[in-house]
């Protein structure tokens, strides 16, 4: 009987050293896989705070006043207002690009949390086998990276593009009511294509 228990004792202190062995190897990683999610979920945070409904109206502006001039003006306009007019029309192509894909990025960021906490806990529980643990990593940190520069860069694009797009819309409306009798042209609501549609 005393034989059996220190057979047990034995028994349960090697599994319990080799659980935290495997821990302990796994420390550096599950570390660095918490300091990922957390920026991750800062970037997703920012890019949350992205207006979408401010980012339709003023795509439905631009799209509206850009497209009424091109059909409509035949004059020359001041150098000045040919440079509001150039950047008025480029901001359309970030905002109509945010607004078809923003719920698509959202949806991947989503998912790299949850798969970044789903690995953490698997490592945390030895559920990984050894030899596909650093792999598994690695490829979840290329996604999530990937997932971290398009919502970064996306966000000071909007920003950018919102900003530029409220200094620049006197100019165009400007042009426009002098192309209308004074008057702005009726808001068109624009169909919502990513760019690269909009140009195939």
């Amino acid at each position: 009987m005393k034989k059996k228990l220190i057979f047990y004792f034995l028994t349960s202190l090697s599994i319990l050293f080799s659980y935290c062995a495997s821990n302990n190897l796994y420390e550096k990683q599950i570390k660095e896989l918490d300091s990922l999610q957390i920026v991750l979920k800062e970037a997703i945070s920012n890019f949350n705070d992205i207006d979408s409904l401010r980012c339709y109206k003023a795509y439905e502006k631009q799209y509206t006043y850009s497209n009424f001039i091109n059909d409509n003006l035949s004059d020359t306009v001041s150098r000045e207002t040919a440079k509001n007019l150039k950047l008025f029309y480029l901001v359309g192509k970030n905002l109509v690009n945010y607004l078809a894909m923003n719920s698509k990025w959202k949806e991947e960021a989503n998912l790299s949390i949850k798969q970044l906490s789903d690995l953490n806990h698997d490592l945390k529980n030895g559920h990984i086998e050894d030899e596909e643990v650093f792999e598994n990593i690695s490829e979840e940190k290329t996604e999530v990276l990937k997932v971290i520069e398009i919502l970064k860069s996306n966000t000071e694009l909007i920003r950018y593009s919102l900003e530029t797009f409220d200094k620049t819309l006197p100019a165009a409306k400007e042009t426009a009511k002098k192309l209308n009798g004074g008057l702005l042209p009726e808001l068109v609501k624009p169909e919502i294509k990513t760019f690269l549609e909009t140009i195939n």
